[in-house]
């Protein structure tokens, strides 16, 4: 659940408790007001401190497998169109055959070429990128 009229479409059927799988204000503050029992879900201890702070009676592991290529597949279903970001040549092609909908290539692709870096290396880092993707 994502939103506060799921947390309401699920206590008009009868939930005992809410499982979420990440922290979401909105839906703390309807199980709050419902008084249903939060179990939101939380990959970092910024999240589950923040989920705890919130008052949630427990915290799940989301996604329970560690971070690499099944990563954003577990992420793909409650959040079907976030890309997978932090992503070098070298795994891209591993995020994608897993599912990952996108990958974001940013720093280990550009490394120290925006600060006037070797662009030869820049140009090495794309030809393999390019090579694993396609």
């Amino acid at each position: 659940m994502l939103s506060a009229a799921q947390v309401d479409a699920a206590a008009a059927a009868g939930a005992r408790f809410v499982v979420t799988p990440a922290v979401v204000d909105e839906v703390a503050e309807a199980c709050a007001a419902r008084g249903l029992p939060l179990l939101p879900g939380a990959f970092t201890p910024t999240e589950v401190a923040a989920a705890l702070r919130g008052g949630c009676v427990a915290v799940k592991r989301f996604p329970a497998e560690p971070a690499g290529p099944a990563h954003p597949v577990a992420l793909r279903g409650p959040f079907p169109d976030v890309p997978v970001g932090g992503i070098g040549p070298a795994q891209a092609a591993a995020h994608l055959a897993a599912g990952a909908v996108a990958v974001g290539v940013g720093s280990p692709l550009l490394g120290d070429a925006l600060a006037g870096g070797d662009l030869d290396s820049l140009r090495v880092r794309a030809r393999a990128l390019r090579e694993a993707v396609a």
